[in-house]
């Protein structure tokens, strides 16, 4: 079996680059929102159309307004909110969740979304909330006037001010595929200025994507703990690009590709340690493509300097 497997990827690795760099463009839709939406008046909203079906996946509100009350002798409370949520129930956003209240007088959820790193894997082991109101950030000032004392009530995980950092979403699309995807936002001042840049979601089904990827290389593995590639290591010093492999996982496939979709590189890696020389390669991000003869795909963004 071992031999077979051998053969095949031999083959395989003659095979023309152009037939996996169409695959790899295709794997993921960015758009750029140019110029970036700047929610800052109450009541702002955005809606988004992911995949521009026609159908609204994300919405998002600024809402500041004030209250009056007869608690405490004239209580007033001054309110600002920055939410989000899915147009439909069979959307998601991924978020931490927090009870409140008491047995007494009951108990209720809030939701709040994540602000995600770059490049941090969005899929499905991450808490996804479907609530339509998910607070990135909110502050409540309360003020009695009969005590002349105020009290400050903030939070969310964008509060106070989160610049560049990503939502992790998920949406079904009309042909009951779902997607996961990513939202680029800021929070400024405070909790009061929402900005959202640019967004993109992966074309396959139920298929994982890095916060910020633009062209979807990360291929979701179903059993991640069989997956043998999951120990393999990819990194570049300058324009050399290192790959240190197992026993076990010998030989691979090793794939290079440019952003345009192009494959620069492409040989049967049949050693545990292989350092790849590209020195007349120009400066820019690369994708790194490992797969075995079981069908096991390791993928990795790398950076020629």
């Amino acid at each position: 079996m071992k031999t077979s497997h051998y053969k095949l990827l031999e083959y395989a690795s003659m095979a023309a680059c152009v037939l996996s760099a169409k695959t790899l463009s295709a794997q993921a839709i960015y758009t750029d929102l140019d110029p970036d939406v700047v929610l800052e008046m109450d009541p702002e909203i955005l809606n988004l159309d992911m995949n521009g079906d026609g159908v609204l996946d994300f919405a998002f509100l600024n809402e500041i307004y004030t209250i009056e009350t007869s608690v405490w002798s004239f209580y007033y409370s001054y309110i600002e909110r920055i939410w989000a949520g899915p147009k439909n129930p069979n959307n998601a956003i991924a978020a931490s969740t927090k009870l409140y209240g008491s047995a007494e007088s009951n108990y209720y959820y809030r939701y709040y979304p994540y602000a995600l790193n770059h490049d941090v894997l969005i899929n499905s082991l991450l808490n996804f909330q479907n609530d339509g109101y998910q607070m990135l950030a909110f502050r409540t000032i309360f003020w009695s006037l009969a005590l002349e004392t105020w009290d400050d009530f903030e939070g969310g995980n964008w509060y106070p001010e989160i610049t560049d950092h990503y939502l992790g979403v998920r949406f079904l699309d009309t042909l009951g595929c779902n997607h996961f995807g990513w939202i680029r936002c800021d929070v400024l001042e405070e909790g009061r200025v929402l900005v959202v840049k640019d967004y993109a979601y992966e074309t396959k089904c139920d298929t994982s994507i890095l916060a910020g990827d633009t062209i979807g290389d990360t291929t979701d593995i179903v059993g991640v703990d069989d997956n043998l590639l999951e120990t393999a290591k990819i990194w570049n010093a300058g324009n050399t690009v290192h790959i240190q492999l197992t026993a076990n996982t010998v030989p691979v496939i090793c794939e290079i590709f440019n952003l345009e979709g192009q494959c620069i590189y492409r040989e049967l890696i049949k050693s545990n340690s292989t350092e790849i020389n590209l020195l007349n390669t120009s400066k820019s991000l690369y994708i790194v493509s490992l797969k075995s003869a079981s069908g096991q795909k390791k993928v990795r963004k790398i950076s020629l300097n």
